[in-house]
Formats: structure tokens, sequence, C-alpha cells
């Protein structure tokens, strides 16, 4: 009996023994198949991310500004005008008619590019004013993230020979911190467009006109004598007087600011409200992306 009991207690012995070391081992396998687990989920994430911003941004990142290759401009921008040549265009930034005062940096042709859901919404808007007597004109599109670079370089400097007819009202070192100038544009994202409107047919009182008082009032006759509606400041004023809703403007201007708002929300352009010309088409197609291409024609 002590011999066939102590041949019992071995032989449970050593079935525990191997039954812990099975749950050993059970216990490293699973701990080696949750490593490797973890080990692919860091290798693969990266590749997942890309592949989901490659899908809806076309690959596309913002670019590095300078150097000696040019970022390239996506095939889902579109050149406005080419879809409706009555859309008139006056791109001020490619020019010297601007508070800098020169042609900014990355325009390299007065031309609007529009990512292509803003570019076709545009031309609805301009559609639809044309059967009201009316048409859109563009004074700025797509901007580059240089021409955004160049405006914060000038506005570091003391250089202000544009203060009276752009911001005569407005210290040039309040610039930043009153929102007329940042360091990000939403421009550089392809679906802010600055526009006015004009008259289809001219109109000889309006063109003779006298401008009322107030500030940035430079271009009134040129902009009256081309048919452009009076909005109670030139465009691009760095001014109180920009803000849609402002109450110091002719009952004229006023019926103009809620007629450009109107139109452009039709279409789902949102106005910012400091900016009577100033506007975002909503849902915006690339929301986290700043583009740097320069503007050229082709």
């Amino acid at each position: 009996m002590p011999a066939f009991s102590c041949l019992f207690i071995v032989s449970v012995a050593r079935y525990a023994q191997g039954v812990s070391k099975r749950k050993s081992i059970v216990g490293l396998v699973t701990k080696v198949i949750r490593y490797l687990w973890l080990l692919l989920w860091w290798l693969l994430l990266p590749q997942a991310i890309a592949s989901v911003e490659s899908d809806n941004l076309e690959g596309i990142r913002s670019e590095t500004v300078g150097g000696d290759i040019q970022p390239e401009r996506p095939k889902s921008f579109q050149r406005v005008t080419r879809l409706d040549s009555s859309i008139r265009s006056d791109m001020r930034y490619a020019s010297d008619q601007n508070f800098v005062g020169r042609p900014i940096a990355g325009y390299l042709a007065p031309v609007c590019y529009l990512a292509n859901p803003a570019a076709l919404a545009l031309v609805e808007v301009h559609q639809g004013l044309l059967a009201q007597g009316y048409g859109l004109i563009v004074f700025d599109c797509y901007r580059p993230e240089r021409a955004t670079n160049d405006f914060v370089q000038w506005a570091l400097t003391r250089e202000a020979a544009q203060k009276t007819h752009y911001f005569p009202r407005t210290d040039k070192s309040e610039l930043f911190a009153k929102g007329y100038i940042a360091r990000h544009s939403g421009h550089s994202r392809g679906a802010t467009v600055d526009v006015g409107l004009y008259r289809l047919q001219f109109d000889p009182a309006a063109a003779s006109g006298k401008a009322s008082n107030g500030v940035c009032r430079r271009r009134f006759a040129e902009d009256r004598a081309a048919g452009l509606l009076d909005f109670g400041s030139d465009y691009d004023c760095f001014d109180r007087l920009s803000q849609t809703a402002h109450p110091d403007l002719s009952e004229v201007a006023k019926q103009n600011r809620q007629r450009l708002v109107n139109a452009m929300a039709a279409k789902g352009f949102v106005n910012y409200d400091q900016e009577w010309w100033h506007f975002t088409f909503q849902p915006e197609p690339y929301p986290t992306v700043y583009f740097d291409f320069p503007i050229t024609e082709d």
C-alpha cells in the first residue's frame, strides 16, 4: 500500500509538472503572438495612413518653398475663366495694384485657379447672377504658400508706401493682431476666393458717381468706369469698413454686399464677415493641405 501511494503521488506530481509546463508554453506563445501583432501594426500603420492620404489628397502635400524644383499644379485644379469666359478677372497680386505695391511671389500670371468643386460652384454663382444683370469679377483665388510668406515678410518690415490707400486707420504693426495678414491663408487650400460684382449693362450714372466720404476709395472712379458695383470700400481695405455688415455704409453699398453674400451662399460659399469680398466654399476639398505651386498661364 505505501508503495502504491508513493507511485500515485509521483504520478500526480509529474502530471502537475506537465500541466504547469504546458501553461507556461501556452503563455509564452500567447505573448509572442501578441508582440508580433503589435510589431505588425506598428510597421503597417504609417503605410495605411499614407494610403488614406493618397486616396483623399492625391498624394499632395504642402510643398517646400524655394529650391529649383517647382511643385506642379494638381489636375484637380481648374482655371475658372476657361469654365466660363464671362467671369471677369482682375488678379491684383500679379501686379503692383495691391497693399505691398509690387507683384507678389508665386503670381507669375494673372490667372484664377480653384479646386474643381469650388470652381464649378463659382461658375454656378456667376450664371445665376447673369439672369439678374450682374456678373462676377475675381480679385484673388488660389494663393501659393510662398505668396503668404511674402506678405508675412513684408509685414515684418517698416515699408508702408501703400498705407494711405489700403490701411490708413490701421497701424502696420497691428495687421497680424487684427487678422488682416496671417502666417497661413485659406486661399492656399484652393477653395477660397475674393470676388466682386459688375453690371452687364453699362450705367453712365453709376460710372460718373462721386465717392462718398470714407477710406480706401483710391480706385473708386476706375472701378465705376469699369462697371464694378460700389461696395463701400475698395478691395483689400484693411479697415473696419470692410466688415460685411458694417453699419456706416450707403444704402447702395449695403444692398450690393447683401446681393453678393446671398448669391455666393446659395452655392455653398461662406463669407468671412471681416471682409465683404472673401468667401470659402464648403465643404473644402482640401481642408488641411496648403499648396504652393506657382500661378502660371498653363
